[in-house]
């Protein structure tokens, strides 16, 4: 099975491909920067470009059997206009679609948002058929990808899969970056530098281990089924005041927490209804939040003392 995955030096990506090299794919992996990272075990063939509606999508995606489309140029926070949202997003993905239809790709797997897509919640974990009114332009790109997937579906029997994913975390993501709230908390608290909280900590996320989200994407990725859409998380709701607690006791010390107003962005609650999944892959048990970050600061603690010791022999 020949798969190429778009975004794949990312977070999410390098260890989506390390998943799909468990199952033996051949691989070709497109960003804009490869360099060293991901790090394949096999043979993978790397392609560095721009996403954009002018790059050359059919030579990309000739003879490839699935694309896992993990690509966005922006995140939820992003201060962008929902017109370049659509211009470096959505018209480059309507490209990639019309290269598929072309070269006959037999499956397209499309990341989604399952924390901006549905927008507010009354306290209830969202279904695949809630309401979708996202507050944010992310949310909206992200929505209308969707539909153009379904479009191309019913028009060109191009095959696709639509995964709502929920927050993923764990090795591999980057500590200063503008998302991942436990990675971000861990470094601060590491580092003794202030965690910053947006309104007071009260917002409840679903947060999905990385090795879970990969593995269930891959799941996901090989099923035949007429449900194209799918919630992929942890089913479960944590606070950002209870990320700190968890970290607080694992590394025994004290988190330094400085507040600010709440942002327009954020949702009070967003969690998923997982219970499609489930009945799919019911044998697929999730690591629960408080052992996901047991294991995300064993993993830093490691790499920081080794970081220390090369240093010093260095």
């Amino acid at each position: 099975m020949k798969c190429l995955v778009l975004g794949a030096a990312g977070f999410i990506g390098s260890n989506l491909v390390k998943e799909l090299e468990k199952n033996l794919f051949e691989l070709t992996l497109f960003d804009k920067k490869i360099n060293d990272k991901p790090k394949c075990e096999t043979t993978c063939k790397l392609v560095e470009g721009d996403f954009s509606p002018e790059y050359d999508f059919e030579s990309l995606v000739k003879d490839q059997d699935i694309i896992y489309h993990l690509i966005s140029t922006t995140t939820p926070n992003s201060n962008v206009t929902l017109k370049n949202e659509i211009t470096d997003n959505v018209f480059s993905t309507l490209a990639l679609l019309d290269a598929c239809v072309k070269e006959k790709v037999k499956k397209i797997i499309f990341i989604s948002s399952g924390g901006t897509v549905y927008g507010e919640s009354e306290g209830v974990p969202f279904e695949e058929n809630s309401d979708n009114n996202p507050i944010c332009s992310y949310g909206i790109q992200k929505l209308i990808i969707e539909k153009y997937l379904y479009l191309y579906y019913h028009k060109y029997s191009l095959d696709y899969s639509v995964i709502r994913l929920s927050n993923p975390y764990g090795p591999g993501q980057n500590p200063k970056g503008s998302v991942g709230a436990v990675s971000v908390f861990l470094d601060r608290m590491m580092n003794d530098e202030i965690i910053t909280l947006y309104g007071d900590g009260s917002c409840v996320r679903d947060y999905i281990y990385i090795d879970d989200a990969v593995k269930g994407i891959v799941n996901i990725s090989k099923l035949e089924s007429k449900d194209k859409l799918f919630n992929l998380g942890s089913g479960v709701g944590t606070s950002l005041k209870d990320i700190i607690k968890y970290l607080e006791a694992i590394m025994g010390k004290k988190a330094n927490v400085v507040g600010l107003p709440k942002r327009i962005n954020d949702l009070e609650y967003s969690v998923l209804n997982i219970s499609r999944y489930k009945k799919y892959f019911p044998e697929h048990e999730l690591i629960d939040i408080s052992r996901g970050i047991k294991l995300l600061v064993d993993y830093r603690m490691k790499a920081s003392e080794l970081e220390g010791r090369e240093k010093k022999n260095g």
